[in-house]
């Protein structure tokens, strides 16, 4: 193929152009579409929204228009309630950050800044409104559909903390500074936004949790939670084992109690990754599944393979460990008799599916949280082997930084 007379100059023109848009150090994306090898066509619904999009991933489509409605609805009262004519310092807000946000996402869009900036505008204030109106009764319309159905703002707590269904936390942060007022001193985004999601984090306490969250930029919502559910165990978790460059995985509960080891739920529920085993006892704070609870846990282990160096992966190592334990409904059921898990499903095999499913093609962090566990379940089966007792030991070793992709398989048998 020849390049026509005087087109070269044109292509060398081009690719110049585009080069000189890159900047020298390209910042990272912190909003990611799930890819191909995270999804399975049977299950792709827990990466999306089902009633409300956010963001440009899930914009325009027809199935959620319902709620697009409700954005300009919630923009409306704000503007009534302030006495405000205009949107258009709120506009040259957003137009000011427009390019800083589409940086924030992977993938490109064909959206004009117009068609961006309208969007981060609505939905950075259907958010910020939504969380007001949680917190604050008397904010809200007497017929907002939202607070009327209990379903309704279930599903939206799912679709808030998708991780394709996020706007940049900057954004919101923006647009809430600029509605503060001084007649109606609120607590910070933060402290709004958690409320939003009280129900969601388990028998943590929004108050205590905030005064040890660390001062950080936070990327989206969903980077939000993801950090609050992690920290109390980042702070637990001790970094000085010499038992994580090589580790053997555990049987499933049954095979477990069958060589002698006990389970009991942790006293305290405050952390829920925080699972220990001393004197043959594995004590595993409670874990309650709800409908949302897989779509939950997969977009959270999403956000970690996608921001994660590997070495803080909590969300895809504490999965990985429930994985392994349970094998077949029995194992859930064991579980529930310890009250380890409540399981708000009711079919125990419903359970069994839904870790299975979890637990592949997941990256476990380089320094996987739980070796010393594995170490020392595996150790104390191996003694009681030795005794003549029933024993049970993986047979598949995993070096460090390598990854759970393949669903192992592990066998129980006696001594001779």
């Amino acid at each position: 193929m020849q390049i026509v007379e005087g087109s070269a100059d044109r292509v060398i023109i081009d690719i110049h152009r585009q080069l000189d848009g890159l900047s020298s150090t390209p910042s990272k994306p912190t909003i990611y579409r799930v890819d191909s090898h995270l999804r399975n066509d049977k299950w792709n619904d827990v990466y999306d929204p089902e009633i409300l999009s956010i963001g440009p991933y899930h914009y325009g489509i027809l199935r959620l228009q319902n709620m697009q409605q409700l954005k300009f609805r919630y923009l409306k009262r704000y503007l009534k309630r302030r006495d405000e004519q205009s949107v258009e310092r709120y506009v040259l807000a957003m137009a000011h950050m427009e390019k800083r946000a589409r940086k924030c996402y992977a993938d490109s869009f064909d959206f004009d800044d117009n068609a961006f900036v309208t969007m981060m505008l609505l939905d950075g204030f259907f958010l910020i409104e939504l969380f007001r109106y949680s917190s604050f009764k008397h904010l809200r319309d007497a017929d907002d559909p939202i607070f009327r159905h209990e379903r309704i703002l279930s599903q939206l707590r799912h679709d808030i903390l998708l991780l394709e269904n996020q706007i940049p936390f900057f954004v919101l942060n923006q647009l809430f500074n600029m509605t503060k007022t001084d007649e109606n001193p609120e607590d910070d985004l933060i402290t709004l936004a958690l409320r939003f999601f009280d129900g969601m984090l388990l028998n943590l306490s929004v108050s205590r949790v905030l005064k040890r969250l660390p001062v950080k930029i936070i990327d989206h919502l969903c980077g939000l939670i993801h950090d609050v559910w992690c920290l109390p165990f980042a702070e637990a978790i001790s970094h000085k084992s010499n038992e994580r460059d090589k580790w053997e995985n555990i049987n499933s509960i049954s095979g477990l109690r069958e060589a002698g080891i006990k389970f009991k739920r942790a006293k305290d529920d405050d952390n829920l990754m925080d699972i220990k085993f001393v004197n043959g006892v594995l004590r595993i704070p409670q874990l309650i599944i709800y409908d949302e609870t897989e779509s939950q846990l997969m977009n959270l282990i999403a956000y970690e393979q996608y921001m994660s160096d590997g070495e803080h992966r909590y969300f895809s190592d504490y999965t990985f460990f429930m994985h392994c334990l349970i094998n077949t409904s029995n194992d859930v059921e064991l579980l529930r008799s310890c009250g380890i898990i409540e399981n708000c499903l009711g079919d125990d095999e419903e359970v069994c599916l839904m870790f299975n499913r979890l637990g592949r093609n997941i990256l476990t962090s380089t320094n996987f949280c739980y070796s010393q566990i594995f170490c020392s379940v595996n150790r104390h089966c191996q003694r009681r082997g030795r005794d003549g007792k029933q024993t049970c030991v993986g047979i598949t070793s995993i070096a460090r930084g390598q990854s759970s992709r393949f669903l192992l398989q592990w066998h129980c048998w006696f001594s001779p």
